[in-house]
């Protein structure tokens, strides 16, 4: 069923479709916006509370800095997130999954622990980045033309001026990010792997183990590296089936 998101606060948007049974918080990949999850409220099953992020330097946000580190973006997503006696399952999508692990570890300390994380696409934190990024904007521009045919804005020159210094912020946040020694949160893990994703190799994946002291499912989906956008029926069937084990 579909119902609209209401803007709740600058960090966040939120609906549902009836008397909320369980929150999802939806964290979007790097240079993402809250849009990555527009289409979401109509697969969603009846009950499930959709929070979306907004992070600053894009969509309505666009002039505001990006944060520098994503431990601050993390703080600040944390200190936002309106209070809920819900089930709560946060949920990110690349760079978004360092964001969810750092959220949810926030909300733990905090006495507001998830009843689940799903990291999607994304290396574990204290697995180090590659470091086999594009060397330059215009390289960054060229690969995400290639890697994110869907967004438009990427064809547009000057919109690509405009949405770049996010993205590179991100990206460059993203490359900064290293937790050598990462807290095992006491919640359960789902990792989400796309079967054609080349970027993040089964051993890489295997490794967010080390982040919970509970269980941690790996699940791999249809679709590479940004399944979210391209792969979507098999993406929320599989958050539904998720959402339904945590009420259920």
């Amino acid at each position: 069923m579909d119902f609209p998101l209401i803007r709740l606060n600058p960090w966040y948007s939120g609906g549902c479709d009836g008397p909320p049974r369980v929150r999802l918080c939806a964290l979007p990949y790097a240079g993402g916006t809250a849009a990555v999850f527009k289409d979401w409220p109509a697969a969603l099953p009846s009950g499930v509370e959709l929070l979306t992020a907004h992070l600053p330097g894009r969509g309505d946000r666009f002039a505001e800095p990006p944060l520098a580190t994503l431990e601050e973006t993390a703080e600040q997503l944390c200190a936002a997130l309106p209070p809920s006696d819900l089930p709560t399952v946060v949920l990110g999508h690349s760079m978004g999954a360092l964001l969810g692990y750092e959220l949810a570890a926030r909300l733990a300390a905090r006495d507001r622990a998830p009843s689940l994380l799903i990291a999607a696409a994304c290396r574990p934190p204290h697995v180090p980045p590659d470091g086999s990024g594009p060397a330059t904007e215009q390289e960054l521009a060229a690969t995400l033309r290639d890697e994110r045919p869907w967004d438009d804005a990427l064809l547009d020159e000057e919109l690509m001026e405009a949405v770049l210094p996010a993205l590179v912020a991100d990206i460059a946040a993203g490359d900064r990010y290293h937790r050598p020694r990462p807290r095992a949160l006491d919640l359960p893990l789902k990792v989400y792997i796309g079967a054609g994703d080349d970027g993040t190799d089964w051993r890489t994946t295997l490794d967010w183990r080390a982040c919970t002291a509970r269980d941690c499912e790996v699940v791999v989906l249809p679709g590479g590296h940004y399944f979210v956008e391209t792969d979507r029926t098999a993406l929320l069937a599989r958050v539904a089936a998720d959402l339904a084990e945590v009420v259920a």
